[in-house]
């Protein structure tokens, strides 16, 4: 596996060390596809691609993998907005303590024990997070600030179209493919111009082709185990069908 020191600072100490290799073994554990394809990008990006992943695989836990029917959905846009609030300042005294109680409600709010655990160690993302460069951290913070944003708004009213289910999309896979987008278009040594304009060209459509993959793959699961449904509700009306 390549090195994961290419973006972050030069930072000793056992702590550090233990968050980085806590991140790398989450990675194995929240993700199917991407723990397979995270570690064979450039060493330079690598590092804030992981975690720029695992943070908005919290910010999801909280929309979307909510075990307990009882946690209302203002304690999950609570819990959403702690996380950005955390981001956005994740140096200061403040943050650390905003990701202590954030750890403490994993075990009451996510049924999940993978996702509950990545909520539990906050702090320690938070750690590899904080060694990143001010324009790293800036471009992370501002893409999961915009997921954030659409997460919201998509659990207080139903995918009901399909301009509905494309900006759903757009906010749950296309920003993230917007950050590694302008991640690797800015950082890589290894991309060319042409490449790069290729990849800013289908970075959105990318991200929403992705999501309905896993839309489609997961329809049964969701109906039954989140009582969710993401496909366009105007077509069940259409069809007198009822989801099931």
């Amino acid at each position: 596996m390549p090195s994961l020191y290419g973006t972050v600072k030069s930072k000793t100490g056992e702590m550090f060390q233990d968050s980085l290799d806590y991140c790398k073994g989450a990675l194995q554990s929240v993700s199917r596809s991407f723990a397979l394809t995270i570690p064979l990008v450039e060493e330079n990006i690598l590092a804030p691609i992981m975690v720029g992943y695992l943070e908005a695989r919290i910010l999801d836990t909280f929309e979307d993998d909510i075990g307990r029917r009882e946690i209302s959905l203002q304690e999950r846009i609570n819990s959403m907005n702690t996380m950005m609030e955390i981001l956005e300042s994740p140096d200061s005294s403040s943050a650390k303590a905003k990701a202590k109680k954030l750890a403490e409600s994993a075990d009451e709010m996510v049924l999940n024990p993978n996702y509950r655990d990545l909520v539990k160690n906050m702090e320690r993302i938070l750690t590899v997070h904080s060694s990143f460069d001010e324009r790293t951290k800036e471009c992370m913070v501002r893409w999961l600030k915009e997921m954030n944003f659409g997460m919201q708004k998509f659990l207080k009213q139903e995918v009901y179209s399909f301009e509905d289910l494309n900006e759903y999309c757009y906010y749950v896979a296309g920003t993230p493919s917007g950050f590694l987008t302008e991640l690797i278009r800015t950082r890589s040594k290894a991309l060319g111009e042409e490449n790069s304009q290729i990849l800013r060209d289908n970075e959105r459509d990318f991200g929403l082709f992705l999501q309905k993959v896993n839309i489609v793959r997961d329809f049964r699961e969701d109906i039954l185990d989140n009582e969710k449904i993401f496909w366009p509700g105007f077509l069940f009306e259409k069809y007198n069908l009822v989801p099931a």
